[in-house]
Parts: structure tokens; sequence; C-alpha cells
């Protein structure tokens, strides 16, 4: 050691390490009160400043140790167990009722399902019944307009008999072209089929009263017997009488006549013999007889229409 040099006497600092260690080696297995009162104050260490035997241990140590009583709770709160409760048995008597209270529930829905099915069908039937009236009152008007042309071309054709049959000097050649030119004169009759296909098609005839169904279906078939006669009529007119009417006649006129033009055309007869005569007297028979069942048919597809009409107006109240 240096000459004049101070000696320091170092003294052991309160709660140093080396009195650490010897709380240490003297600290008892189990801690008793007295036992910590009396090393908190060897260390210097207020009582009331210790919060937790960690501080005496690590006096230096800025640790706190977080309130435990919510975490207590909150594990306790956690741990609950949470118990089922007791189900009473239920007897006969009540799976007896609730079975009936779903059988009325069911029950219930299918009736109310059916009565707006039938609301929705009879909606759906008079909107049929009134667009089937309307064509069943176009198809009468047609009627009548083709029964009169019918008529009309009957008793034309009448005439013109009685003129083929007069000797060939007193026949008048203005009046029969113009006879012979109605006679050829076609008028068909084309039904109103688009509703009652539709309804057909639809499978809608089940919406119907059976009475209308039967009245339906039978103007239905009687519309195509019509039809047939139309098509017989109209094929001998176009296969027969024409190419006769113009090997045999001057075709200028027939055109004069039919559209309503003064004749300026020769009115002659290519072949005036006897036989040709016959043939074309013939022709006029067999126009007047298919005028004749055509009119028949006419008579029974009215006679349907009318009561096809009636029941229409009695179930839908339809004018």
């Amino acid at each position: 050691m240096e000459k004049g040099s101070r000696k320091v006497s170092q003294k052991p600092e309160v709660g140093g390490s080396k009195s650490e260690e010897k709380l240490k080696e003297k600290k008892p297995e189990v801690v008793s009160p007295e036992w910590e009162k009396k090393n908190n104050s060897a260390l210097n260490i207020p009582h009331s400043k210790i919060q937790n035997k960690s501080e005496i241990e690590h006096p230096n140590s800025e640790i706190t140790e977080l309130p435990t009583a919510n975490s207590k709770l909150q594990t306790e709160n956690t741990m609950e167990v949470h118990h089922h409760p007791n189900v009473e048995k239920k007897n006969f008597k009540e799976y007896v009722l609730e079975g009936l209270m779903i059988f009325l529930a069911v029950m219930m829905g299918f009736i109310a399902e059916n009565v707006r099915e039938n609301i929705s069908e009879h909606k759906r039937a008079g909107e049929f019944a009134r667009s089937y009236f309307e064509d069943i009152k176009k198809d009468t008007t047609a009627l009548h307009e083709t029964m009169r042309f019918s008529r009309h071309k009957i008793a034309t054709i009448d005439s013109a008999l009685l003129m083929l049959h007069l000797p060939v000097k007193m026949r008048k050649d203005t009046v029969l072209y113009k006879q012979l030119s109605v006679s050829s004169n076609v008028m068909p009759f084309e039904p109103s089929e688009g509703t009652y296909e539709q309804i057909k098609s639809s499978g809608s005839l089940r919406y119907f009263d059976q009475k209308l169904v039967g009245l339906m279906n039978s103007y239905d078939v009687q519309v195509k017997k019509t039809v047939k006669r139309e098509d017989i009529d109209l094929k001998f007119i176009v296969d027969q009488v024409m190419p006769f009417a113009i090997k045999n006649f001057n075709s200028e006129v027939i055109y004069d006549v039919y559209f309503p033009h003064r004749i300026s055309n020769e009115m002659y007869y290519a072949d005036s013999s006897k036989r040709t005569m016959r043939q074309m007297i013939n022709y006029m028979v067999v126009v007047k007889i298919e005028r004749l069942r055509a009119i028949a048919e006419y008579a029974r597809q009215m006679k349907i229409s009318g009561e096809v009409l009636v029941e229409l107006r009695k179930e839908y109240d339809l004018e």
C-alpha cells in the first residue's frame, strides 16, 4: 500500500447481497409472520410497503402481482356445471292429443289447398268459357252467311238448268254466263277452333261441367264433318267444273261477271253439241247436291251451337 494513502473502510450495506444471502441461509422452510416482521425490519423495509413475499426475496424488483379476487371469481363462474332440467314424461293421452293436433293441421292445410285450387280452376274455366262463347258466336254468324250464299247458289243453278234445257236459239247467253259463273263460286266455312284446341291441349276440359263438355265435343265433331263436306265440294269444283268451263266458255266474260264490269267480250261456246250440254247439266246438278249436303251439315252445327251457347250462358252468366 502506498505512503500517505488513506485506508477506506468499507462498511457492509444494509440490505446488500451478503445480508440477503445470510437471510436466505437462515430462512426456515415454514415462514412465520414473526420471522417476516423481524427480517423486514433488518432490511429497513416498511411493513406497510410489503405486498408479497417476492419483495422480500427481490427488494429491487418492480414486479407487482395482479389482484386475484376477480380471477378467482371468473374461474369459479367458468367452472360452473350446468345441469339438465328434469323433463316430465308425457302420458299416453298427451301423445294422442299431439298426434290429433298434427293430423288436424295437415288436414286443414290440405282443405285450404283444395279450396284455393278450386277457386283458381273456376276462374280459369270462366276465362275459357268466355273465349269459347265468342268463338261459337262467330261460327254462328259465319254459318248464317254461308247458308245464305248456298241458297242463292242453288237458286242460280236451278235457273241455269232451266236455261240449258231450252233450245240453243232460245238461250240468253248473257244470263247463262252469269249463272254458270255463280255456280262455280265457293264460300267455304272456316270455324274458330283456337279456344277449343287450347282447352283440350292444356287439359282444361276437367274444369267444365260434364254436360257442357259433351256438347263441346259434339260441336267439335260436327265442325269436322262440315269442313269435310266443304272440302269435297271445293275439290269437285276445282278438279271438274273449272277445267270444263275453261275449255268450253270464254274466261274473259267470266272475269267480267266476277268483277262488276261491262261485258265487252264475245260470249261463245267452244262446243255446243248435245253431249257437251248434257255434261254441263250433270256438273251443275252435282254442285247443287253438294250444296244441299253442306246446308244440312250447317243446320246440324247451328243446332248444337245453340245448345252450347245456352249452356254457357246458364253456367257462366254470359251474354
